[in-house]
């Protein structure tokens, strides 16, 4: 029995390739179409999600005719080629400002559990800002009337308010929703 066990069995290639191939098939066509895998790129996301940390997207098209984004997702948008993070702020019919670097909506102070940071605008190019320690980087809250959201669009930002902040985009732009 023993040496029946021992004895070198070839290993044909082309079945495994087939058998390996069958898997990834299989795979695309049960999960693959959707879910995909998204590499954030930047410090857009930071605290939530670190650059180059790899997130797991489903494909908006596999959410249906009547999806819409709620407050807080983590969408996937693509603009010029790039893939870009954001997070959904406000919805369509919201008003949106911008007071002393905090997000209101509706007039209202937005307390947003995932944003780090007040959104400002530095009045010193990043060279200088580089030579001084960061508590003495020069830079303003931004005061910002942004407006109301049309029918069809969201406001969406980065989690890093310091250095990210986006605007108004159209729902059928958005390409993704992040799910972890």
């Amino acid at each position: 029995m023993l040496s029946i066990l021992k004895k070198k069995v070839p290993v044909d290639i082309k079945n495994c390739s087939l058998l390996i191939l069958a898997m990834l098939l299989s795979w695309y066509l049960f999960v693959g179409y959707k879910y995909s895998f998204v590499l954030n790129w930047g410090e857009s996301m930071v605290p939530t999600y670190e650059d180059r940390e790899i997130i797991i997207v489903q494909n908006k098209y596999t959410l249906g005719d009547y999806w819409r984004p709620d407050r807080y997702d983590n969408i996937i948008i693509r603009v010029d080629g790039e893939r870009l993070s954001k997070r959904v702020l406000a919805l369509e019919g919201e008003y949106v400002r911008i007071r002393h670097g905090k997000v209101y909506i509706n007039e209202k102070e937005r307390e947003d559990p995932y944003g780090a940071g007040h959104i400002i605008y530095w009045t010193e190019p990043e060279e200088i800002r580089k030579k001084k320690p960061e508590e003495e980087w020069l830079f303003l809250n931004v005061d910002q009337d942004v407006g109301l959201v049309p029918p069809g669009y969201v406001f969406v930002m980065g989690d890093n308010r310091k250095i990210s902040w986006y605007g108004m985009i159209r729902i059928e732009d958005i390409k993704a929703l992040v799910i972890f």
